[in-house]
């Protein structure tokens, strides 16, 4: 875990985050640097009291899934195991086609993370391993697009989906999860037993395929007319959060003339005046007794 500025939402008024494309890449592979380097340590302890070969690598599973928000990252992710398999063991056979190896031997962590001469050359060098091991479980994210946390599950699901069953059985493949903010696990997992029937509810294959594809203009279209069932002012009463009153909006952009209220020690009732779009004033549709420590966007 990390404390970094790479995705986050400081304007909590705004519905959306602040993002740092470069530097959320950048922690992105930190983090697997950290991550499977944690891992490889935990399994040479464990290999060494068992009586196994210490030396953990890439060539260990015979697939690795990646938190892909987009088929790049994956890319990126692979290329940077190799690069750490290369820092352990540079002599491997499959380090033979590397060039300038010293150079690669010298560089600090620090700069290694932001040299593209890295990334080029161990995305290169790793093309046949990424099409055999990474390239099976990247349907979700070549056609959903992000989908945050869910995207390396995502792989997990198109993995099974894309290998027969009988293929499957017994293989060993690695996840690597990550979060901006940010925190990251490494771990591998065994498959034991027949997958078929996971494989047929999942039906994953037939209904990627039967997604309707539409135009990006439509997308911007829908951001303009959203469709609300409930807004909500909040009522401060004797030192908690206790109350809501609930209106209709309709057909409204997110949050129009909205005012972001913080609550400190208010004596007695905050009273909101709000207006529907017609101008009317709201009339109280429910009240809901719960605790709420946070923000509430009214419109005034």
């Amino acid at each position: 875990m990390a404390n970094t500025y790479d995705f986050y939402k400081p304007q909590l008024s705004s519905e959306y985050p602040e993002v740092d494309g470069p530097v959320s890449v950048v922690t992105y592979i930190a983090a697997l640097d950290a991550a499977y380097s944690t891992f490889k340590e935990k399994y040479a302890r464990y290999a060494k009291r068992v009586g196994e070969k210490v030396d953990f690598s890439l060539e260990d599973v015979d697939y690795a899934i990646f938190h892909s928000p987009y088929g790049k990252q994956a890319i990126k992710g692979h290329a940077r195991m190799l690069f750490n398999d290369f820092l352990s063991a540079p002599a491997a056979s499959c380090f033979s086609q590397i060039p300038n190896t010293e150079a690669f031997l010298k560089i600090t962590h620090s700069d290694s993370l932001r040299d593209k001469n890295v990334e080029k050359t161990f995305i290169n060098a790793g093309k046949s391993s990424f099409a055999e091991k990474v390239d099976p479980a990247m349907a979700c994210s070549r056609r959903l697009g992000n989908m945050y946390t869910a995207s390396l599950y995502g792989c997990l699901a198109s993995l099974l989906s894309n290998v027969e069953p009988s293929t499957l059985k017994g293989k060993r493949f690695s996840l690597f999860a990550f979060g901006s903010g940010c925190a990251a696990s490494f771990f591998t997992a065994v498959v034991k037993g027949d997958t078929t029937e996971i494989r047929e509810k999942l039906d994953l294959m037939n209904r990627l395929a039967q997604m309707k594809v539409v135009p990006p203009q439509d997308f911007v279209d829908a951001l303009h007319v959203r469709l609300f069932s409930s807004y909500f002012t909040m009522l401060y009463i004797d030192g908690r959060f206790v109350s809501f009153v609930r209106r209709i909006i309709t057909h409204v952009t997110m949050f129009p003339r909205a005012r972001l209220i913080t609550f400190g020690r208010v004596p007695t009732i905050l009273k909101v005046s709000t207006q529907n779009t017609e101008g009317n004033i709201c009339e109280p549709l429910s009240v809901h007794r719960m605790f709420l420590s946070a923000w509430i966007p009214v419109s005034i």
